[in-house]
Parts: C-alpha cells; structure tokens; sequence
C-alpha cells in the first residue's frame, strides 16, 4: 500500500530517535522520493533501518530549502545510493552540484515543476530570511488526494497551501511538516490553524511548528488533526 513516513523529527515513536530536524519517505507504486534528509547521517540511518527501508530504492530526493536541519542527512544518501534526481532550489544548485557524483543530476528548480508523474514542486518561494532566500515544498497525487509535504514552511504556511491548491485546482486531502511557529504567540498559531481549515481536510504539524503549536493545532482541528513523529506511516 503506498504510504508516507516520517523519518525524522523533533519527536519520536518508541524506539526511534528523535532529533531537530525534518525527512519524510513517500512510498508510491511507481517511485519513492525522500523529501529532506534531517540534520545528522546517524539519526536518519537508525530511524530508516528501524523502518525496513532501503535508501537504494529510492528514485528521487527532494530538498525544500538549504538548511543543516534538512540536508545533514546527504551524505549518509550518497554513499548508499548514487543514481537519483536531486530536486533543490535553483540558487542552491551550484553549492550541492560541488558535492554529487556524476551519476546524481542536480535539478534546479524555479517555477512549478512536475518531478514524476505524480508529483509537483510549488516552485521557490521568498523565505524572508538571508540564507536560504527560497523554499519550495512538495505535491504528491495519491488515492485519498493531495498531500502536500513542507519544510520549515519559511515563506508561511497558509501561503504554501494556498499556492499548492491553485495548482492542484482543489482542496487538498493532508498538510504534512514543519509550519515554523515555534516562536509565534497563541493568537498567530490559532489564526493559522483557523484558515488552513480552508485549504485542507487534514493536518499533520511537526518539527519547527514547536509543541505549543501541535498542542493548539490539535486542539483546534479535533478529528482533522493527524499525529506526527518519526515513526508514524500515513497509509494512502
């Protein structure tokens, strides 16, 4: 059965580490990318044995934005798999491109970009911040609907998904990953909360959304919260 799973994460399921940071495998029948790759080899390493996962299947590695917390995780990659695409900002291409052997082609992406059949970059969006000035997150069709999968979410929340339904034309079926309100008050994580209502009938908040925020996510979105660590596989 296709399925998402969450290789790492701030929190964690009994018997898998926890550790800042963010990496998700999505398993279709046809291909199996891994979006972000956490912050340290030997955390990845251990959370993806402890799944059964082998990293040599996998056909394509997704980066949302250039941060250590989502790209520490590389190199363990490479020295298990040398032949998949490498989708990443296109600022950030050069940098990576110095570290890939020859068999890995680095993909630079801007606009809205279909990476396979079933899944599609939103294409880079202004972070705010200096370094990395661009972010983009990933669309995935599966059978339940769109799944949208999110790094730190630097450009904001509500605007990814707004920008991932207008390209899907339709409500999306689950909002996965990081929201970055670990710093934010109650009243923004709330209003937040409120309007990606609009835009999706489920929501999974981990990472830097900060345990404040999954608290009142959850509390807010009741039945339409979904639990998310590293060990947890959404079932499609």
């Amino acid at each position: 059965m296709e399925n998402l799973k969450i290789l790492y994460d701030n929190r964690a399921l009994s018997g898998y580490r926890e550790d800042w940071g963010f990496a998700a495998l999505i398993e279709l029948s046809d291909e199996t990318i891994l979006f972000d790759t956490g912050a340290k080899p030997e955390v990845l390493a251990e959370n993806l044995k402890k799944f059964g996962v082998n990293i040599e299947e996998v056909d394509v590695v997704f980066i949302s934005h250039n941060h250590w917390d989502h790209i520490g995780g590389l190199p363990y990659i490479l020295k298990k798999n040398k032949d998949f695409e490498l989708f990443v900002p296109e600022p950030d291409c050069v940098e990576f491109e110095e570290n890939l052997p020859e068999s890995v082609v680095c993909v630079p992406i801007t606009t809205p970009t279909y990476i396979s059949e079933r899944a599609v970059s939103t294409g880079i969006m202004e972070t705010g911040i200096e370094k990395p000035s661009f972010e983009h997150s990933l669309i995935v069709s599966t059978a339940e609907g769109f799944v949208l999968l999110t790094g730190c979410s630097h450009p904001g929340i509500v605007e990814i998904a707004k920008k991932a339904t207008e390209i899907c034309g339709e409500e999306l079926f689950l909002i996965v990953g990081g929201f970055h309100l670990y710093k934010s008050p109650d009243e923004k994580i709330i209003e937040v909360a409120e309007e990606l209502k609009i835009f999706t009938r489920f929501v999974a908040p981990c990472h830097c959304t900060g345990e404040r925020g999954i608290e009142l996510f959850k509390e807010i979105l009741k039945d339409r919260f979904v639990e998310a660590a590293a060990g947890v596989e959404i079932l499609f």
